[in-house]
């Protein structure tokens, strides 16, 4: 019975000596600017309390600060739930389940309260986070003390013309560029979308009768260089931050900011011809017809039709002596020019130049047109002459 007595006394005397629980608060919340992805903070911890508004996409941690939990270590669990996020669907995979993670350390010392959040927009985002001691099993710390806070972001990209844009550049630019760039938002990339003849949608997105880029939705385009536009006009150009991150289903996807205010300019073209035919080629002055590759936009633009005749070569180059010029203008779908027949038969190259207008440059167009003329038609060439070993024609 003193057996019994002594052993009975020497648990109540542990007991007596052994720490209690701590009675946990409301934790105090910070967050930081932290890649998801690469989990290297790139800012200081910002208290929640504040309401900081942050204008970086790459990802967000979350941070608590350590209580006393009267256990070793001060061993006590977390957990982290999103309560809010811009589009009002949160797309954290990481933290879709909310569960307890354990910490241990220092009271007072500020630790992450769960996996990083991603970007998924601009506006306001909002986190629960709860903490309690390490008894009670994986979900135990969810009925603990908790806070609920949130943080905004505000992150934007905005287009800007470069040079001067052509659809279609006869001879190289001197310029290093000429297109839309938009600069890059803190931790991620700018995205363009640009549109002929736009319509700026509902949600700041353009549509229009060409859309550019029309594929790879799912990639960030920072930069459009002229060769992006397909055809000379009025364009619309709107750009958004963006950050690659994961769905639900933890594949790799592109998370959009707010689309810019829309930036108007006009793509314009060298001038290039689409046909060209001849009538009465056996008249003295046979009707040539050209259409351009862009009709409307040539409409009211001169034409200047300058005629060199090959007199022989200088090596592989031939030798031009100029035979005549003639002008004209297009209409609303082409130009036709009377064009008198050369005298002397022979070869000839026809230098098509163009007078310009809104869209179209004053050029010329870059291929020439390869005439031969003989003693009672003149008309395009099936055959030219070459050099070295240049022969009249027969």
């Amino acid at each position: 019975m003193k057996r019994v007595l002594a052993f009975a006394a020497g648990i109540l005397a542990g007991l007596a000596g052994a720490a209690p629980a701590a009675a946990f608060e409301p934790p105090e919340l910070f967050v930081r600017m932290q890649p998801w992805d690469t989990h290297e903070p790139v800012g200081d911890w910002m208290p929640l309390a504040s309401a900081p508004s942050l204008a970086y996409v790459g990802g967000y941690e979350i941070g608590y600060r350590l209580q006393a939990s009267g256990e070793p270590n001060q061993l006590q669990r977390v957990a982290l739930r999103i309560a809010g996020v811009p589009d009002g669907q949160p797309s954290q995979p990481y933290n879709a389940t909310p569960f307890c993670v354990t910490r241990i350390g220092t009271p007072g010392d500020i630790v992450a309260a769960g996996p990083e959040l991603q970007f998924e927009g601009d506006g306001a985002y909002a986190v629960t986070v709860s903490v309690g001691p390490s008894a009670g099993g994986g979900s135990g710390c969810l009925s603990g003390p908790s806070t609920t806070a949130g943080f905004g972001v505000v992150a934007r990209a905005a287009p800007a013309v470069v040079g001067s844009p052509l659809s279609f550049r006869a001879t190289p630019s001197a310029a290093p560029f000429n297109g839309v760039r938009a600069p890059d938002p803190p931790g991620g990339l700018a995205d363009i979308r640009c549109a002929l003849d736009a319509a700026v949608q509902p949600d700041g997105s353009v549509t229009g009768r060409v859309t550019v880029p029309s594929e790879d939705l799912d990639q960030a385009h920072p930069s459009l260089d002229e060769r992006s536009f397909p055809r000379p006009g009025v364009w619309t150009c709107v750009a958004r931050a963006t950050a690659e991150g994961v769905d639900d289903e933890f594949a790799r996807t592109l998370y959009g900011g707010s689309w810019s205010a829309p930036v108007t300019f006009d793509v314009r073209s060298d001038f290039r011809r689409r046909s060209g035919r001849i009538a009465r080629t056996r008249a003295k002055r046979p009707r040539f017809t050209f259409t351009a590759e862009w009709p409307a936009q040539a409409a009211g633009g001169r034409v200047t039709i300058t005629l060199y005749r090959v007199t022989g070569c200088n090596d592989r180059e031939f030798r031009l002596r100029r035979a005549a010029r003639f002008r004209g203008r297009f209409g609303t779908s082409r130009a036709r020019l009377a064009i008198a027949r050369p005298r002397k038969p022979g070869y000839y190259l026809g230098r098509f130049a163009f007078g310009g207008t809104r869209f179209l440059r004053a050029s010329a167009d870059p291929v020439p047109m390869f005439l031969v003329a003989k003693r009672r038609s003149f008309g395009f060439a099936s055959r030219f002459a070459r050099c070295p070993g240049y022969l009249p024609p027969s």
